[in-house]
């Protein structure tokens, strides 16, 4: 492994609903000790509730706010601050402000990779993508089956309040 430095618009984009990613680091450039990716995104964006087997995720917000919820505890999570989630708890995120820009460190990395699978290849300066609505049965069974190759399960709807 080597330094590295990552310049600010370095990075592979990719959208989700309502979420433009940059891969800032990968597991690949880690030797899998971390990911860092920058999200970017519009009002009620976010992630049914969920578990991860295997690694943390910690988000740093920059702009804007977010809902996170975590073993039924809710916070607002404003620019500046940072919220930790470690392997095996029950947690979701929605943005809440307008938009919001937030980084989410991973570590192991690994997961990386589902951004990766289920996203589309984007431009950096492309307008986000369209705020998403209630994702379908359908769509939730789908995006669970790629989640469980990951160590990862839905383990319920995206929270409302």
């Amino acid at each position: 492994m080597t330094t590295q430095l990552i310049r600010a618009a370095a990075g592979d984009t990719y959208d989700h609903p309502g979420v433009r990613l940059r891969m800032c680091l990968t597991g690949q450039e880690t030797a899998g000790s971390l990911a860092l990716i920058e999200h970017v995104g519009r009002r009620g964006a976010g992630t049914p509730l969920h578990r991860h087997t295997r690694e943390a995720e910690t988000f740093f917000v920059v702009e804007g706010d977010l809902d996170g919820w975590s073993d039924s505890n809710h916070a607002v999570v404003s620019a500046g601050d940072t919220l930790y989630l470690p392997p095996g708890s029950e947690h979701a995120y929605r943005i809440r402000s307008g938009t919001a820009r937030f980084l989410v460190l991973i570590t192991p990395a690994g997961f990386e990779q589902f951004v990766v699978t289920t996203g589309t290849l984007s431009e950096p300066g492309a307008d986000l993508p369209p705020a998403p609505g209630a994702p379908s049965p359908e769509a939730l069974e789908r995006i669970a089956q790629v989640l469980s190759d990951y160590g990862v399960s839905i383990t319920g709807p995206p929270p409302t309040a």
